[in-house]
């Protein structure tokens, strides 16, 4: 998003922003008043050579800040965990902020924040079991998601395990 394309009005028009690697800090206030989720592609990023947006200034200021794959033929990558140390790494978010950028911020960004993204009762029994002694090896442990994801719950049923498909 350009400078050009950081009105006030379509901010409050659309409250859903990606691709945010040259918003200024004028911008970045500007989402922190309206209330828009931001939505960070680390993969594109990465993969285009892009500048890194601000991310840290964006938390800081009181933005949602959510992750995405943005999956497509030029960014062929859906890998979450990857996508969570890719934000870490190139946009300096921390492993906490980062699982709940993916998880939380992501269901606001597709207008389920209220029933998916935590764990919580109420909520949509969506997560993973991990088969590790510290949940933040899913984002540094680069590339062991596989080896670490134990269970994969959707809607409150076992749909992968591990052990079964071994």
């Amino acid at each position: 998003m350009n400078e050009q394309h950081q009105p006030s009005l379509v901010l409050e028009i659309l409250k859903l922003r990606s691709h945010l690697e040259e918003i200024s800090q004028e911008g970045v206030q500007a989402l922190a008043k309206s209330g828009t989720v931001a939505v960070l592609l680390p993969s594109t990023a990465y993969i285009l050579k892009l500048k890194s947006p601000p991310a840290r200034d964006m938390i800081k200021a009181g933005v949602c800040v959510a992750l995405g794959s943005d999956f497509n033929p030029n960014a062929y990558c859906y890998s979450m965990p990857t996508i969570m140390n890719l934000a870490c790494v190139l946009f300096g978010l921390s492993m906490p902020d980062a699982l709940v950028a993916a998880t939380l911020h992501a269901a606001h960004s597709l207008g389920r924040g209220k029933t998916h993204g935590a764990v919580s009762e109420g909520r949509v029994a969506d997560l993973i079991v991990l088969n590790t002694n510290k949940w933040e090896h899913i984002i540094y442990r680069l590339s062991a998601h596989q080896s670490i994801i134990e269970k994969v719950i959707k809607y409150g049923k076992v749909v992968y395990s591990r052990s079964e498909n071994k």
